[in-house]
């Protein structure tokens, strides 16, 4: 997964508009229907307590923090000022995926179904995930503390093309900043949220990596899932043919980390500073006006023909799958915690966890999302229990 978490400050009716704005290029799919925005609600287990498919006017009342499920309001949004910003009303997070899969789902139906599959997967982890991390503040300014959420509420909304007409599977996931505990509707800890998107994005890319319905289908049509780079080894090389875009987001990525630079001399980027950079690069003069030739997979295919795409691509190299009863946790557990050393003086349990994920991502691990979720967690817990100093307690609110 590439890209950081946004924070969207407009109206319900602004992000409207921009969905709509992302959408247009998908009309060629109007045909097979387009996913409208689904709403889904967790508690502070993770499990979904609650879920709809929102019309356009009860998604931008969403956004405005009005509750789709009880027609109530969730708070009052603050408007921007002249000194000061507006209420965030989402946080919103990319489920998308290397360009060579959106390449191979075009050429091939099943890779399609299993690919759409596989990302419905990965949020449904990270939404969970979500629920049972996501805190809060209770308390007057000055002696706030922080708090388990009880319930809280996210959107989906899945597109296939890019702006520019191009295959780009990817979903719009995005995450209510009104969250209920301690009896009332408050704001989420946005801070700590950003704090802990790197395990967030490892945790999406793990799971589709290790997608075992994804890698069959894939196999079967000779194509092969590099679980280092997420990447269809065989169509890597079109992936410029199809990424009208790519040249772009690269030289306005250089602009805007030149200009950090210049702003923050002998600092480091950082992880965080980098995805924010990446995300304005790839938001920065993108296409806002309907495409003037709609992707379709016929000009999709004639466009990869003239590349010098055939079916019958040489075989990548394979590597033998993993069974996760195979894996040497103790091994991935020391092998994180290497890695942030390496990275940093200290750091949280949350990145022991990305570590974690990714490496078990780069070993080729082949298993379905549960499965995936229990080991990642108990290699973290084994290195963190080792290694960690206590995190500070996260008092819940809940009486049940």
């Amino acid at each position: 997964m590439r890209g950081g978490v946004i924070l969207f400050r407009g109206t319900g009716a602004a992000a409207r508009r921009y969905l709509e704005s992302d959408r247009r290029a998908d009309e060629y799919y109007l045909g097979a229907g387009v996913a409208p925005a689904e709403l889904s609600a967790v508690d502070g287990a993770g499990r979904v307590i609650a879920h709809s498919a929102l019309t356009p006017v009860e998604y931008a009342g969403w956004v405005d923090w009005i509750d789709p499920l009880s027609r109530e309001p969730m708070g009052a949004p603050r408007r921007a000022g002249e000194a000061r910003q507006g209420s965030p009303r989402f946080a919103e997070m990319v489920v998308n995926t290397p360009k060579s899969l959106s390449i191979a789902a075009a050429l091939h139906p099943d890779v399609s179904e299993a690919l759409d599959a596989a990302q419905r997967d990965a949020v449904a982890e990270i939404r969970s995930w979500l629920g049972q991390h996501s805190v809060t503040r209770i308390g007057p300014r000055g002696k706030q503390e922080v708090v388990a959420v009880e319930r809280l509420q996210t959107v989906g909304i899945s597109h296939k093309t890019s702006r520019a007409g191009d295959p780009h599977r990817h979903i719009h996931f995005q995450i209510g900043t009104r969250v209920w505990a301690g009896g009332a509707w408050r704001g989420l800890d946005t801070a700590a949220l950003f704090r802990q998107q790197g395990a967030v994005r490892a945790l999406g890319t793990a799971v589709l990596a290790a997608h075992p319905q994804l890698a069959a289908v894939l196999d079967a049509h000779g194509l092969t899932l590099d679980p280092v780079t997420g990447e269809v080894a065989e169509l890597e090389r079109f992936n410029a043919v199809l990424s009208k875009r790519a040249g772009q987001v690269v030289r306005n990525l250089a602009i805007f980390e030149a200009q950090w630079e210049a702003a923050h001399p002998g600092q480091d980027l950082g992880l965080v500073v980098s995805a924010r950079l990446q995300a304005k690069a790839w938001d920065h003069e993108r296409p806002s006006k309907r495409p003037s030739r709609l992707g379709s997979e016929a000009g999709w295919r004639r466009e990869l023909d003239e590349a010098g795409y055939t079916p019958d691509l040489p075989r990548a190299p394979r590597r033998t799958a993993v069974p996760l009863d195979e894996l040497r946790v103790q091994q991935v557990a020391n092998r994180a915690l290497d890695r942030c050393a390496a990275g940093a003086s200290t750091w949280t349990v949350h990145d022991i966890e990305e570590h974690v994920t990714r490496i078990i991502t780069e070993t080729g691990v082949r298993a379905e999302p549960a499965e995936l979720r229990d080991v990642i967690a108990m290699t973290t817990r084994l290195a963190a229990c080792r290694y960690c100093r206590p995190a500070p307690r996260i008092r819940s609110t809940s009486h049940t």
